[in-house]
Formats: structure tokens, sequence, C-alpha cells
């Protein structure tokens, strides 16, 4: 059994999405995740490095690099292959907040649920929450 799936920031969330090829009936249908849509959005819409885009989504630039590599691969086989492109149409938004302790400065995520507001690092109750990241769905 692999790890458990990190939460991820995505600053940019979308109600479900499909397009479709319009001249030809579509060969099937590719998903790209909410993951993949901001990885997407961050190097190639706001041409951001992916070392800065990693940091922005809380991830690794080796991981960050997966991810744009995977959705790149995921386009392409839509338009070459007249297929239906699918966009977080079964998955569930990853809506976190972030939390930063007051002493000692660290700053994690956790889902927006989440209710026990302790610093994993110095285990302090001091913490403030920074930001709550939620989908057009839910306001």
């Amino acid at each position: 059994m692999g790890r458990p799936k990190k939460y991820r920031i995505v600053e940019y969330l979308l109600k479900p999405t499909n397009f479709k090829p319009t001249d030809r009936k579509a060969n099937g249908y590719v998903e790209i995740t909410i993951d993949e849509l901001e990885a997407i959005r961050l190097a190639d819409l706001e041409d951001m490095y992916q070392e800065n885009a990693a940091r922005v989504m809380g991830v690794s630039r080796q991981t960050f690099g997966r991810i744009v590599k995977s959705a790149h691969a995921k386009i392409a086989d839509a338009i070459v292959n007249t297929k239906e492109i699918k966009i977080g149409k079964d998955e569930k938004c990853r809506n976190v907040k972030l939390i930063k302790c007051i002493n000692c400065g660290k700053i994690w995520r956790v889902p927006i649920s989440y209710s026990m507001h302790k610093c994993p690092e110095c285990h302090a109750k001091n913490v403030e929450v920074l930001r709550i990241s939620k989908s057009e769905g839910e306001k």
C-alpha cells in the first residue's frame, strides 16, 4: 500500500468542467486532476519556475515536475487523439487551511474540517489560521 497523498495547496479552484471536440465525436476522454490544473496554471499561464511553483503548492520540485509532466501528457493525448478533457470530475477538492504557530513560526496545512490546532513542531496551542482555500461551491 502506497503512502497517502499529501494535501496540496491549490489557490485556483474550478468547478468540474468538460472540454469536448466540436467538429468530431470524442474518442474517449482524459481526466485532469485539480492538482494538475493548478500546476499547469502556475507553470504555463503564470510562467513560474518549477521551484517557485512547487513552493506555492507545498510540494517538492520533483513532485511538481511529475504533476506538470502528467498534465501535459494528458492534454497532448486529448488534442492529438480527439478526446474529451474532464477536469476534477469525481475528485474531492482538497480544501485546506494554512495554520501558523505563533511560538516557533512553523506553517502547515490541514483539511478544513481539522479542528485540533496544536503545533506539530513545538506542541504549542498558540496558533492562528492564515488562509482557507475553498472551492467555488462552498462559500
